[in-house]
């Protein structure tokens, strides 16, 4: 097993620890102003990706909780990882770490596997106060629709790889956080990753996933505020297929670009997805008051 990380909080951040059904997840914590915004993040990734969004001026204020998902990070590798590690698994996983933190009403920010999670976080019941989905294409468990979505970009067969070689590892960190160029921080993040978590939830998928939502069913029949705020350089899918599916909810009625960035665009452009977060809460805080 690689050796957790050890990552520094953001200014003005703390570092906590919750115990849950999988062991112990570990999280970073700004306090601010409620509602909270919950950060969610990517395959073979940890809380440190979204370390820029904690610096931005537009989320000034506002309470920030980022993530570690189980096998990630500075969280526990998971003591099942044959039911952890799955879709429905993390799914479960986020349920339980938002009521666990007992946050009330909270958005829920997924970032391209976290996306993933939160969609079947809502299929099994999960009401926040709003989504926001970035490079994550509503999709599967059908492997046709899975093929149909995603491209082969470089690297990309990381996401399913147990043990791939330092060389193969390099290159789908060099494409999940391009144009950026990957931090030390983001490839230990990468080496740190218990490769089960990757290997079982294709595995599950391969096997049927017959307990995994249908994704574009529950986005399309999720009523809640729905956010999906997107790089236009999107490497792993086609972005502007987005505005083609069907949602329940969707925030200004189409998906919201940062030109310019790639998968992760809180760290190409901090700025401007900031900007965009900011003002999908503000409408967020308006109908929960009007509610």
């Amino acid at each position: 097993m690689p050796t957790p990380l050890q990552e520094q909080p953001p200014e003005g951040a703390v570092s906590g620890h919750l115990t849950l059904s999988f062991g112990t997840m570990a999280y970073w914590e700004r306090p601010g102003a409620n509602p909270p915004l919950v950060l969610i993040h990517g395959n073979s990734a940890s809380k440190a990706a979204f370390r820029r969004l904690f610096e931005a001026d537009a989320l000034e204020g506002i309470r920030l909780i980022a993530l570690d998902l189980p096998g990630c990070g500075e969280s526990d590798n998971a003591a099942d990882p044959q039911a952890t590690y799955t879709l429905p698994g993390l799914g479960a996983v986020v349920a339980e770490a938002v009521a666990r933190l007992n946050l009330g009403p909270a958005i829920l920010v997924g970032w391209s596997l976290g996306g993933h999670a939160v969609i079947e976080a809502l299929a099994i019941g999960a009401q926040p106060a709003g989504v926001v989905l970035t490079g994550t294409p509503p999709c599967g468990p059908s492997l046709e629709e899975l093929g149909s979505t995603f491209l082969p970009a470089e690297g990309a067969a990381v996401v399913g790889m147990e043990s791939p070689t330092p060389e193969e590892l390099s290159a789908y960190v060099k494409t999940l956080y391009w144009p950026s160029i990957a931090t030390p921080e983001f490839r230990h993040a990468a080496e740190r990753a218990d490769g089960r978590l990757r290997r079982r939830m294709f595995e599950h998928i391969y096997e049927g996933g017959a307990d995994c939502a249908p994704q574009r069913a529950t986005v399309a029949a999720w009523t809640g505020p729905m956010a999906v705020i997107q790089g236009g350089l999107e490497p792993f899918f086609d972005p502007k297929g987005l505005d083609r599916l069907k949602w329940g909810n969707l925030w200004r009625g189409q998906g919201q670009w940062v030109e310019g960035a790639g998968h992760a665009p809180f760290n190409d452009d901090p700025d401007r997805y900031a900007e965009l977060l900011a003002a999908f809460r503000n409408d967020v805080i308006q109908g929960l008051t009007a509610g």
